[in-house]
């Protein structure tokens, strides 16, 4: 795994998308735009109903570059949709790329340079990204992560940065070995969340491997698009993903600070709102949660918002004559 490079291994761009009709072209285009001449494009279009179909395969009709897609009935699993990606994929290397975001042209040459001059490296990434909107306007030119202009000697110290920050560096736009990617089995379809999954898994195999190396990167690699949409704004899916997430690879440790201020968080909004049911499904979905909603239910503060959120209830559902 760690011999020498051939002169110009492939890097497998793979790609996931669902109803990125207004987005998809741009997202190809950035690929096309790469200053990296070996490259494969492999993108799984997960059932969408927009018409994105159609504007995957009439713009792949014009890449420069190798590609394949896969149009599938929905599965609402990005995880597993990855991994059919994975499948798919034939190059040396792997990097990834959610539809509706853009790779900035030195995205791939940038991290392969480095590969080349040290094939221990087997692991790229940016710890510097920029946003843009719906209509791709950059909203912020840097967009860091905990590690930006950070050094780490060891895939231990990335995992504890992982582990206390529930993040290290998006996956998108990352280089890794594919050898490493499918040592591991990819993501873990069974756990809603992805990049965490994967970052966590590949920092475990380089713990055992310790001659395999990693470099980071801190300028941006991608653009990345905040639209109505994005997982992130789903608080409770990330709630579910890092108890899962930590009930498989850190069952021994104590719950992440910052998890425990997201719950706390999801049950103040989600009494604001009248929501008393997630709070309920919360509760009975981890031993973890209900022992952090349940300690928290006993404060006067979350006592105080429920006693208004039955109110509001019962104001909505007060019956007119």
């Amino acid at each position: 795994m760690t011999d020498p490079i051939s002169p110009s291994p492939v890097c497998s761009i793979i790609c996931t998308t669902y109803n990125h009709e207004a987005f998809s072209r741009a997202a190809l285009e950035s690929i096309f735009q790469q200053d990296y001449d070996h490259i494969e494009i492999v993108v799984v279009d997960d059932g969408s109903t927009d018409g994105n179909a159609e504007v995957l395969e009439n713009t792949l009709a014009q890449s420069p570059y190798p590609f394949r897609l896969i149009l599938q009935d929905n599965t609402g699993n990005v995880p597993l949709n990855v991994n059919r990606g994975i499948e798919a994929a034939t190059g040396e290397y792997f990097s990834f790329l959610s539809l509706d975001d853009l790779l900035l042209p030195d995205a791939i040459s940038s991290k392969m340079q480095i590969i080349k001059h040290n094939p221990k490296v087997v692991l790229v990434a940016n710890t510097e990204n920029m946003e843009i909107d719906n209509a791709g306007e950059v909203t912020c030119e840097s967009f860091t992560s905990q590690l930006y202009r950070q050094t780490y000697a060891s895939a231990q110290e990335l995992l504890e940065v992982e582990y206390e920050n529930l993040g290290t560096f998006y996956v998108q736009a990352s280089v890794v070995k594919a050898d490493i990617v499918r040592a591991i089995g990819g993501m873990d379809p069974d756990i809603s969340g992805d990049d965490i999954i994967l970052r966590t898994k590949i920092f475990m195999f380089m713990i055992e491997h310790p001659d395999l190396g990693f470099e980071l990167v801190h300028r941006p690699g991608m653009k990345y698009r905040k639209h109505g949409n994005n997982q992130h704004l789903n608080t409770w899916n990330q709630i579910k993903t890092i108890v899962d997430w930590r009930d498989r690879y850190f069952p021994d440790r104590s719950f992440p600070e910052l998890a425990h201020a997201w719950i706390l968080h999801f049950v103040d909004q989600s009494l604001r709102t009248g929501n008393r049911k997630a709070v309920k499904h919360a509760l009975q979905y981890s031993p973890i949660l209900t022992e952090i909603i349940g300690g928290y239910s006993r404060t006067w503060k979350y006592r105080r918002r429920n006693a208004k959120s039955m109110l509001k209830s019962l104001i909505r559902f007060r019956p007119r004559f």
